[in-house]
């Protein structure tokens, strides 16, 4: 899926709850009875521990087949959204390490 690679590349946590937010109004425009809580496309995206709640959100409601009720459409709708977030939530994570990791520089300078 392209939306996914987007967000591994993305160099910003900023970058990613822009995208993500944009992604998660898309949601709220599809068709109701699409599967999702509200809580999932709900804005603004507020950060990383945001992102892991929707995240969870939408893994629990996967895994328990919730979806189910709304048929093969919103399986899909909640499989893909569980995509998205998770490889943001990952981003920002990913993001985050790499902000509290000292650079080579800066390491050169203490050493």
């Amino acid at each position: 899926m392209q939306m996914l690679e987007i967000i591994r590349r993305l160099d910003s946590e900023n970058a990613v709850r822009f995208l993500l937010s944009a992604y998660a109004e898309s949601l709220q425009r599809r068709v109701s009875g699409n599967g999702l809580p509200g809580g999932v496309t709900a804005l603004p995206v507020a950060g990383v521990d945001d992102v892991r709640g929707r995240f969870e959100a939408l893994l629990d409601l996967e895994l328990s087949g919730c979806a189910a009720p709304g048929g093969v459409h919103a399986q899909a709708v909640v499989h893909e959204a569980a995509e998205v977030f998770g490889s943001a939530l990952a981003r920002m994570q990913a993001l985050q390490a790499r902000s509290h990791t000292p650079s080579a520089t800066a390491r050169a300078l203490v050493f």
